[in-house]
C-alpha cells in the first residue's frame, strides 16, 4: 500500500498496542466516531480528552484548535498521542488514511505549541495502525481491553435511566407534594418573622419511613449531607421527594450541588446566603459568600465519590419523581455529569430536560456550555486523581 509521508512523531511509544488497549480505561467508554488525544507528562498518561469527529471533515481546524487548546491546560503537560476512531471506516489499500486530515491539524496544532507527539493512531472498522505504517492494518483483537475492567458501551451509553413503578411515582410525587407545602410554610415564616426559623416536617408522621427527621431550612444541608450514603437504588419515598424538592427549587439545588462539589460547610455557606438573599437596589445586595463559584466549574477537584453518587441520586428521582419535577434533576444531572468532566452525559441529560420543559434555566445554560467546548477549571488539575476524574470529554 502506499500511504502519505508519516507524521513526526518524537520519542515514539514503544507498545503501540498496550497503549490503546488502555485508552478505554483512561475515556471511561469504548471511544466511537471519536478524536482522543491523551496528554502525557514522563511519556505516562495523565487523562485523556475525547472529543466527536467533526462531519466529513468539515470543521478539522476547529476541532484540533479545541483538542490541543484543552491539552495545554492540562499542568505539565510535555507531549500528547492522538487516536481517531472511525468504525464506519476501512483501512484503504493506498492513498490517505481515513481522518488523516484531522490527525495532521492535531500534530501541527501539538508541534506548534511545544508538545512532543509520541504517536498517531487509527482505530478503524476492519483494523488499527499508525499513521505512515506500510505494515498496517493490525488485528483489532490486540487492542481489546483486558477482561474485568467494566466499560461503558460508547461514550452515549449511560443516560438511559432507571425503571421506576407507577405506584413508587405516585408514593415519591405525594411525598414531594407535601414537602412543598412545608418550605413554602417555612420561607414565608421566615419572611415575616425575620429570618426566625420555623420546623420543617421532613417526613409525614404517619409514615411508615424511618427514621422520622424534623428539622428547619438551614438544618436541609445535615441531610443533604447524608444522602451521599443512601442507597440510590432504594430510596424510601420520603428522602425522595426531599431531593425532588431540592432539585426543582433553585435556591435547594445551587446549594446542594454547591455541597456535593466541596463539603457540608460549603451547602451550609452558600444555602445560609441563599436564604437572607432579598431584592434590593442595585450595591445594596448582600455580597457573594467569598471563594470560588463551584457551580462555574472554579476551585479545586471535587471528591470524585461525591459527584458520582450525586449523580446517581439524581438520575434516581429523574425517573421516579412526577414529570413536572423530572426538569430539575436532569439538570442536576447534567452538571454533576459535567462536573465529572463528561460533557457527553451532560449535554445528553440537558437535552432530556429541555423536552419536557424548553425554558428549564440550569438545562439552557448547561446547553451552552457544553456546546462551547468549556469544561470546568479542576478538569485539568493535575495530579491525576486515582479515581479517573482526569478524564474529559467534550
Amino acid at each position: 500500500m502506499t500511504t502519505t509521508a508519516p507524521p513526526p512523531i518524537t520519542q515514539p511509544i514503544r507498545d503501540a498496542a498496550r497503549f490503546l488497549q488502555n485508552v478505554p480505561r483512561l475515556t471511561h467508554c469504548t471511544p466511537r466516531h471519536s478524536l482522543v488525544v491523551v496528554p502525557l507528562r514522563d511519556a505516562h498518561a495523565t487523562g485523556a480528552l475525547r472529543i466527536d469527529l467533526p462531519a466529513d471533515g468539515a470543521g478539522d481546524e476547529h476541532a484540533a484548535a479545541t483538542a490541543i487548546g484543552m491539552v495545554c491546560r492540562v499542568p505539565e503537560t510535555e507531549g500528547v498521542a492522538v487516536v481517531a476512531y472511525d468504525s464506519d471506516a476501512e483501512w484503504p489499500p493506498d492513498g490517505p488514511l481515513p481522518r488523516e486530515s484531522l490527525v495532521e491539524r492535531v500534530i501541527d496544532r501539538a508541534d506548534a505549541c511545544g508538545l512532543h507527539v509520541h504517536g498517531a493512531y487509527l482505530v478503524a472498522k476492519d483494523g488499527w495502525g499508525a499513521y505512515g505504517d506500510v505494515a498496517a492494518p493490525l488485528p483489532l483483537s490486540q487492542i481489546v481491553p483486558e477482561a474485568g475492567e467494566a466499560l461503558a458501551h460508547d461514550q452515549h451509553d449511560g443516560t438511559k435511566l432507571p425503571r421506576s413503578s407507577k405506584s413508587r411515582r405516585r408514593a415519591v410525587a405525594a411525598e414531594l407534594g407535601r414537602l412543598e407545602h412545608e418550605f413554602a410554610a417555612a420561607l414565608l415564616h421566615r419572611a415575616r418573622a425575620g429570618d426566625e426559623e420555623r420546623p420543617m416536617a421532613l417526613s409525614d408522621a404517619a409514615s411508615t419511613d424511618s427514621p422520622r427527621r424534623l428539622g428547619t431550612t438551614s438544618a436541609l444541608p445535615d441531610a443533604f449531607e447524608e444522602a451521599l450514603a443512601w442507597d440510590a437504588s432504594h430510596l424510601e419515598a420520603s428522602d425522595a421527594g426531599l431531593l425532588a424538592l431540592a432539585f426543582e427549587t433553585p435556591l435547594l439545588r445551587d446549594s446542594l450541588l454547591t455541597q456535593w462539589s466541596t463539603d457540608l460547610e460549603g451547602g451550609r455557606t452558600v444555602l445560609a446566603w441563599q436564604l437572607a438573599w432579598r431584592p434590593a437596589p442595585p450595591g445594596a445586595a448582600p455580597p457573594l459568600p467569598e471563594g470560588p463559584v463551584r457551580l462555574a466549574g472554579e476551585g479545586p477537584r471535587p471528591e470524585g465519590w461525591r459527584l458520582r453518587q450525586g449523580l446517581a441520586l439524581a438520575r434516581q428521582i429523574a425517573a421516579s419523581a412526577p414529570r413536572r419535577a423530572r426538569p430539575g434533576a436532569l439538570a442536576a444531572a447534567s452538571w454533576l455529569s459535567w462536573a465529572l468532566g463528561n460533557a457527553t452525559h451532560a449535554s445528553e441529560y440537558a437535552e432530556q430536560a429541555r423536552g419536557m420543559e424548553p425554558g428549564h434555566g440550569l438545562a439552557g445554560i448547561m446547553t451552552t456550555i457544553t456546546e462551547s467546548g468549556v469544561l470546568p477549571a479542576w478538569a485539568f488539575a493535575s495530579p491525576a486523581e486515582p479515581d479517573g476524574a482526569a478524564a474529559h470529554d467534550r
